[in-house]
C-alpha cells in the first residue's frame, strides 16, 4: 500500500513540477509501471495506451479531447485550483458492456459536449465541471453518478438511461424519455430546460432536499412539475404552484422570483464559476431537508466541496544543488480532503 501511495504521489510531482515549466503532463499509472506523455495532446496519448483499470492523472491546462472508450480513472488538479486542469472540444464516452471496471473523473473541466454512445453502466463523475452531456440514439447507461458536480450548459437524458445527481448544480434539465429514462436528485440546485422555465421536462424524477430556480419571468410562473415526478423538502423558486401535479409532494415550500435572498446569500439565477450557491443565513435554518440539514448543495451526507479527494501537492521546494555527498534536499507537503 505505501508503495502504491509513493508512486501516485510522486506522479502528481512530476506532474506539478512539469506544468511549473509550463508543460501539460498526462501520467498512466499501469499497476506500478508509470508513464509520462507532454504536450496538448498527452491525453490523447495516455488514454491510446492505457487499458481498463489504469489511471490517468493530469496537471493543470488545457488538454485536447480524446473519445473515452475505456473504463479508466482521469484525475485532474481540480476545478477551482489556481491552475485548473481542461479538457477543452466535444468527446464520445462508451465503455464496453462486459468490462467490469467503472469508468470514473474527478477534478476536471471540460468545456465541449461529451455525448453517452452504447450500453454500460456505473460511470462516475465527481467534483468536476461540465458544459454539455447528450446521449446517442444507442445509448443506455445505466446509474450514472454526479457527485459535487457543476452542469452549467445542459444535460439531455434519453433511451432507458438512468442517472443520479448528489449534492450537485445541474442546469437546463431535460428527460427525453418520459417513461424509460429516470433521474435522481438529492440536495440539488436544478434549472429545468426549455429557456430555464419549464419544469414538465423534469420528468420521471425524484427530487429530494433540492432548489428548483426559474431565470426567465419577473413574475410567478403557474408551471408545474409533470406526474411522474416526486418531490420531497424542496424550495422552488419562481413558480407559484410548482408542486401541484407530483406523484407525491411533501414538506416543499416556494418563494417569488423576486425573493432570491430568501433562499441565497448572493445568487439571483445568473451562474458564474466563482458563485458558491450558499444559502442567506436564515434560510440555512428554514429550508432544512429531511436529514434535518439544509436544502442545496452543502446538506446531507456529501457536502459539496470542489477540493479532490485524492492527494494534493500544495507545497514543494527542491534545492537548486546536490550536498557535497551526492544528496538533493526535496521538500514535500501534501493534503487531501477529509
Amino acid at each position: 500500500m505505501k508503495k502504491l501511495f509513493f508512486s501516485f504521489v510522486m506522479a502528481i510531482v512530476a506532474a506539478t513540477t512539469s506544468f511549473a515549466q509550463t508543460t501539460l503532463v498526462a501520467t498512466l499509472s499501469h499497476g506500478e509501471d508509470i508513464t509520462m506523455y507532454y504536450g496538448s495532446f498527452a491525453l490523447r496519448e495516455a488514454m491510446n495506451a492505457a487499458v481498463s483499470g489504469d489511471v490517468i492523472n493530469l496537471s493543470g491546462g488545457a488538454f485536447q479531447a480524446v473519445n473515452i472508450n475505456k473504463a479508466v480513472a482521469m484525475r485532474g488538479t481540480g476545478i477551482d485550483d489556481a491552475a485548473p486542469t481542461y479538457i477543452t472540444g466535444n468527446f464520445n464516452m462508451s465503455v464496453p458492456t462486459d468490462d467490469a471496471n467503472r469508468l470514473s473523473m474527478e477534478g476536471i473541466r471540460c468545456t465541449g459536449t461529451i455525448t453517452l454512445n452504447g450500453t454500460w453502466s456505473s460511470p462516475y463523475f465527481m467534483k468536476c465541471q461540465f458544459n454539455q452531456f447528450s446521449y446517442n440514439s444507442n445509448a443506455n447507461v445505466k446509474n450514472a453518478m454526479f457527485a459535487n458536480c457543476k452542469i452549467t450548459g445542459s444535460y439531455y437524458l434519453s433511451n432507458t438511461s438512468t442517472v443520479q445527481f448528489i449534492n450537485s448544480y445541474v442546469n437546463s434539465f431535460e428527460n427525453n424519455s418520459e417513461t424509460t429514462a429516470t433521474a435522481s436528485f438529492v440536495n440539488c440546485i436544478v434549472r429545468p430546460s426549455g429557456n430555464g422555465i419549464n419544469p414538465e421536462n423534469v420528468r420521471s424524477s425524484s427530487l429530494l432536499n433540492c432548489i428548483i430556480f426559474q431565470t426567465n419571468s419577473s413574475g410567478s410562473l403557474s408551471y408545474k412539475l409533470p406526474s411522474t415526478t416526486i418531490a420531497s423538502n424542496c424550495v422552488s423558486i419562481g413558480y407559484s404552484n410548482l408542486f401541484g401535479g407530483t406523484i407525491a409532494s411533501t414538506n416543499n415550500k416556494s418563494v417569488g422570483s423576486n425573493e432570491y435572498g430568501k433562499v441565497f446569500k448572493a445568487f439571483t439565477g445568473n451562474y458564474s464559476d466563482t458563485e458558491t450557491f450558499e444559502l442567506a443565513d436564515e434560510a440555512k435554518t428554514t429550508y432544512l431537508g429531511t436529514d434535518g440539514t439544509e436544502v442545496g448543495l452543502y446538506g446531507g451526507v456529501l457536502p459539496y466541496s470542489a477540493t479532490p479527494s485524492y492527494p494534493q501537492i500544495t507545497k514543494m521546494n527542491v534545492a537548486n544543488k546536490t550536498t557535497a555527498d551526492g544528496k538533493l534536499s526535496v521538500e514535500i507537503e501534501v493534503s487531501a480532503a477529509e
